[in-house]
């Protein structure tokens, strides 16, 4: 049997205690999210012909706030992810989420807005394929992320941040459900829908049809 989450596993992350939230995300979701990583990897690997490394967040920085969500990363490189382009599943206060993740870390978001705006046309002409996105960088009060309408505007707004903005994110996914028997194969047709937001941050250049 698959991996998949339970109403439990969501609770945790109502835990306002530090020490017992940590706790209980060590104990309870961590182990599968490792275990989703494994079986995510070699799926990846032959849906995009590229090797994907999973890496489970270990938040080692928190030492006081407890963190408000968790993920593993599947990204291009084995030493790391926080400095590339990557997928990444994620579990917390706004539920489950299929995303594509660049952090500051990266010197590759400039590429990545320039891609961005290069690729408005492609974007607004399959918007069907990203009905539900939404923008993980800009959240309300209640943690829930803004939803994207406009990929237009979108991709101009995001694609000028990235370019000229030093801290700039960027961070847009789909919603999963959670307790799905088929979890990984629902992750993939997410990661599989969001491909080309992945692409737009490997390399310069990049131009779909």
């Amino acid at each position: 049997m698959g991996v998949k989450f339970s109403r439990e596993d969501l609770e945790i992350f109502s835990i306002a205690d530090f020490a017992g939230r940590m706790a209980a995300m060590r104990a309870k979701v961590r182990p599968k999210l490792e275990a989703l990583g494994e079986e995510l990897g070699p799926l990846l690997m032959t849906n995009f012909k590229r090797e994907f490394f999973a890496h489970t967040a270990k938040h080692m920085r928190r030492k006081v706030n407890p963190p408000d969500e968790t993920w593993v990363a599947l990204g291009p490189q084995s030493r790391g992810y926080k400095a590339y382009v990557y997928f990444a599943f994620c579990i917390g206060k706004a539920g489950t989420q299929a995303r594509v993740v660049m952090k500051d870390e990266s010197n590759m978001r400039p590429a990545l807005g320039a891609n961005l705006m290069a690729n408005r046309k492609f974007l607004v002409k399959n918007a069907s394929e990203w009905k539900g996105l939404a923008d993980y960088t800009r959240r309300d009060k209640n943690y829930a992320p803004t939803k994207v309408d406009d990929l237009d505007a979108f991709a101009t707004e995001t694609g000028k941040r990235l370019q000229e903005v030093k801290s700039a994110l960027f961070d847009v996914g789909l919603e999963i459900q959670a307790r799905s028997s088929s979890l990984a194969q629902d992750v993939l047709q997410a990661f599989d829908r969001l491909y080309p937001f992945y692409e737009c941050g490997l390399k310069e250049g990049v131009k779909f049809r």
